[in-house]
């Protein structure tokens, strides 16, 4: 009988902890969020429920920021103050999209909970909420597969690049020549760009005025993917002989 009750009250309180941490991942969301110089990222957490000094910062959250091709890009997470963290993002492409999610952030005693949102890294650029945010949803970085599988950079200005997609349909990529391509310094200076060749998933760009060694990023808009236009993004290091391949690429 003893045993009966106590695996009861096992399972109740499990149930209440389980609950708990579900309304607390639907009531915590990101309520602001700011890009700053430096490529730093100010995030404000807001709880629906008014109690957010249950926010607790245990230094066991982890953070995943992507650009919008869905390249994992390098990103450090450290606090501000309980309900504000700052985001450190050291390579970044000037405008770039952004989405970002944080992992087990401490609300009250049991809870780990996850927020996500996005930014734009252009400066003074931020934006406010008033409820979560779903990376892929309702920010503007969209809900493609393409990214870039592969690029290369050789003979001092020569950038190739490989786009693929995560479910199999790169065939359907179409040029047609309307697509704006940029590509600048992390200082936002552009540089002279033009097409050498299309082909089918490939791109082939010859970029005037690098320095060799730096790095730079490429942004393409205006892909034409199965009927809808698609923006990709990319980071690449101006040295003959550089590569690139996303692990998604087998």
């Amino acid at each position: 009988m003893f045993k009966q009750m106590s695996a009861l009250m096992v399972c109740i309180c499990l149930i209440f902890i389980t609950t708990g941490s579900v309304l607390a991942s639907q009531n915590v969301y990101v309520e602001e969020v700011k890009f700053r110089e430096g490529g730093i990222v100010e995030i404000d957490l807001e709880d629906k429920t008014d109690k957010d000094a249950q926010i607790v910062w245990t230094k066991q959250e982890t953070v995943s920021v992507r650009d919008a091709s869905g390249r994992e890009v390098k990103a450090e997470l450290r606090k501000h103050d309980d309900d504000t963290f700052f985001l450190t993002v050291p390579e970044f492409l000037l405008d770039g999209r952004y989405s970002f999610s944080v992992d087990n952030v401490n609300y009250g005693r049991h809870s780990k909970i996850r927020v996500t949102s996005y930014f734009v890294a252009s400066p003074q650029w931020k934006a406010e909420y008033d409820g979560p945010v779903v990376p892929g949803s309702s920010d503007p970085i969209g809900k493609t597969t393409l990214y870039v599988g592969e690029m290369e950079f050789k003979n001092g200005n020569e950038l190739e690049i490989d786009i693929d997609d995560a479910v199999g349909h790169d065939n359907e990529i179409t040029w047609d020549g309307k697509e704006k391509i940029m590509v600048a310094d992390k200082d936002g200076k552009t540089y002279p760009v033009r097409v050498k060749k299309y082909d089918n998933d490939e791109i082939e760009l010859l970029i005037d005025g690098l320095a060799s060694g730096a790095k730079y990023g490429v942004e393409i808009r205006g892909i034409l993917y199965r009927g809808e236009k698609v923006t990709l993004v990319a980071e690449f290091e101006a040295t003959g002989g550089w590569e690139y391949k996303d692990p998604r690429k087998k």
